[in-house]
This record gives C-alpha cells, sequence and structure tokens, in this order.
C-alpha cells in the first residue's frame, strides 16, 4: 500500500524513520526540502490508518491512488481529470455517504488554482461514481471520506487522506496559544535529532507555551522534564496545556531566567535541551540577541552533562554557533527546516565529555 506522507519540511528523515517503526515503511522518494515523503507501508488500511494517526512527526497520511506529472499552463486540468476518473477514489466512498476534496497548489506560476483542482477532482469521482452506478453526495463540512489532491511543482497527486481534515502538528492540548509558538511536530523532531532517551534529564529553557516539555512528557515516561521561563503568563499558559495533554504531573515548571540558569539547576545535570529562542526578526533589537544568546550559551555549558546534546532552532544560526564554540560547546548537527513562514536551522551542541 502506497502512502503519501505529508510533513514538515525539512525533517523528512526523522519522519521517516517513525514511519519505518510504527506503521512498518519502506522509502520510495523522499522529496527533501518539500515535506513529502512517499512509502510503501505493509498492514491493512485500518491498521496504517490507527498508527500513522498517532505518529508525532507527521502532518497528514494519504493513501496514494495516482500520480503524473503535469504542466502549470491550465491544459494540466485536462490530464488532472483523466488521471482523477480512472484512479478508483469512488471505490473507498461508501454507498449513499458522501466527500469533499481537499486540494494544495505548491509552488510558482500555475495558471490555476488550488479551487480548480478541487473542482476538476471533485466531479471526476461524481462522473466514476455516475459510470459504476454508486450513489454518492459532495458534503463540504465534516464529510465522511476527503479525496485529497495536489500539485507540487509539475507533480500531480491524489489519494484518500487517512488522517483528518486537522493537521496532526495541531495537537489537541494547545489551550494556550503563545505568539512565537513551535510546531509540535518541530517540537519532537528536535528531541529525536538531539538523541532525548527514555530517563533523561530534558529541559527548556525558554518554554514559551511549553510544547517541547509536553512532547518529551508524551514521548519518554520515566524522563524528569524541566519547563522554565522568565515570563510567568507563559509559565501559566504551559500548565494549562500541560493539564489539556494530561501530563503535568510529568514536568517541573519553573518561573526564571534561562540566562542564569546557574539559579536554577545544578551543574553538568541536564542530559538533553531543546528550545525555540526568541528571533530578531522577533525581538526587534539585535543587542537584546546577543545578550539573550550569549547567556543561553553559557547556560548550557553549564547544565548539560559531559556528552549532554542540546537542539536550537534559530534564524541566527551563525551566531548561535559562535558563542557556543566559544563556551566550549561542538556543532554536532546542522539543519535547515520550515518554521512558519520563515526558513530556519536547528543546531544540535554537545558539550565535550
Amino acid at each position: 500500500m502506497r502512502l503519501l506522507l505529508k510533513v514538515n519540511p525539512g525533517l523528512e528523515d526523522v519522519a521517516l524513520e517513525e514511519c519505518t517503526w510504527e506503521a512498518r515503511c519502506n522509502p520510495v522518494e523522499v522529496r527533501t526540502g518539500r515535506g513529502r515523503i512517499i512509502a510503501e507501508a505493509q498492514g491493512s488500511l485500518e491498521w496504517i490508518y490507527s498508527r500513522t494517526s498517532s505518529m508525532r512527526s507527521l502532518h497528514a497520511a494519504i493513501l496514494l491512488l495516482a500520480s503524473t506529472r503535469v504542466p502549470k499552463t491550465r491544459d494540466a486540468l485536462e490530464e488532472v481529470y483523466r488521471v482523477a476518473l480512472s484512479s478508483g477514489a469512488v471505490s473507498y466512498i461508501p454507498e449513499g455517504s458522501n466527500f469533499a476534496v481537499e486540494s494544495m497548489r505548491i509552488g510558482e506560476g500555475h495558471e490555476y488554482t488550488s479551487m480548480d483542482l478541487s473542482r476538476v477532482v471533485g466531479q471526476a469521482v461524481i462522473d466514476a461514481a455516475r459510470s459504476s452506478g454508486k450513489s454518492i453526495g459532495v458534503r463540504l463540512n465534516s464529510p465522511t471520506i476527503i479525496v485529497y489532491s495536489e500539485v507540487d511543482e509539475d507533480l500531480f497527486s491524489m489519494g484518500i487522506l487517512l488522517t483528518g481534515e486537522r493537521s496532526l502538528h495541531r495537537r489537541g492540548y494547545r489551550v494556550y496559544d503563545h505568539p512565537a509558538a513551535l510546531k509540535p511536530s518541530i517540537a519532537y523532531s528536535m528531541l529525536r535529532l538531539a538523541g532525548a532517551r527514555d530517563g533523561d534529564t530534558i529541559m527548556d529553557p525558554m518554554c514559551g507555551g511549553g510544547t517541547v516539555a509536553i512532547e518529551a512528557a508524551t514521548l519518554l515516561e520515566d524522563s524528569r522534564i524541566l519547563c522554565i521561563d522568565k515570563n510567568p503568563s507563559y509559565i501559566r499558559g504551559a500548565i494549562e496545556n500541560a493539564l489539556a495533554a494530561r501530563v503535568y504531573e510529568r514536568i517541573t515548571f519553573i518561573t526564571g531566567d534561562s540566562t542564569r540558569l546557574e539559579e536554577l539547576v545544578d551543574p553538568d545535570s541536564v542530559d538533553v535541551v531543546a528550545s525555540n529562542p526568541p528571533y530578531g526578526i522577533r525581538m526587534g533589537d539585535p543587542r537584546m540577541v546577543r545578550r539573550v544568546y550569549k547567556g543561553l550559551a553559557r547556560g548550557l555549558a553549564y547544565a548539560l552533562t559531559p556528552g549532554g546534546r542540546a537542539a536550537i532552532i534559530t534564524t541566527e544560526s551563525s551566531y548561535m554557533e559562535k558563542v557556543a564554540r566559544a563556551e566550549g560547546l561542538r556543532l554536532a548537527h546542522a539543519r535547515k527546516v520550515r518554521h512558519g513562514d520563515l526558513w530556519a536551522s536547528i543546531l544540535v551542541l554537545e558539550k565535550r565529555g
């Protein structure tokens, strides 16, 4: 069974690794930097649905039924209709039920919109149902089945959306929305990239709404987890989210300054740090960024165990690497990831043993 997996751009390998052990996926194609993976999965449709729906790094899983290259001109819509008509999508829509089409058009220069894709694919599914004598309807709100289609530059793909209308990265626990919140799928991936293991002490020294701490508490059963922020209102919001996620008792919440970690935690006591410090664009004053990042690097060198690692996501990667190196930390890994509307870097810094 072939799947199209939607993931956070730049974290395709992390998602593929999770899919491999959770749903026995074998890679067919990985579109690095585009947030798309095509994989073969073993098992029944119901089993694959249950496994992919609980994955922490995925945004969506689609049962892939058809794909083809199409031009960016409106002529593409004729090919889209032909492929959709013969895709077999109608066989996944029960008699007497309803469906909707969700579409995306990725890239620039196309002479058609995502709404055009939805219209053409929807018509093809209706025509296929009529030809087979099946009675189905269209329902835009809460449909029984969602047919998914997209054009990524010149590649048209379509199938059945297995994981629902709501992206999997939108966790239900986020009742408090921090103004610069980190996607939970990125937080999970950062913990993986930093090598977090059950039993480790995990810390986010700038925890905001608590996303990293909550993902760690969900992932690791026996870890000590520290959620630190100097803003009391953020800590209150993080507590609200942790209560909603039912992991409040697993997290220690501390109101304190991450640039003065020596006042908050013991030296050499934290195995893994994952954090989303403020960027220059958000703080406005570059001098403030420098002070914060210098203090953070000093705190990491103080708090991490020998061999401990910190995954930091930032657009200020050059400066963060510089001040970390000055504190004796080494850069173990770096990559670009899509974070909202920006391309940021995840730096994995390691304290020398």
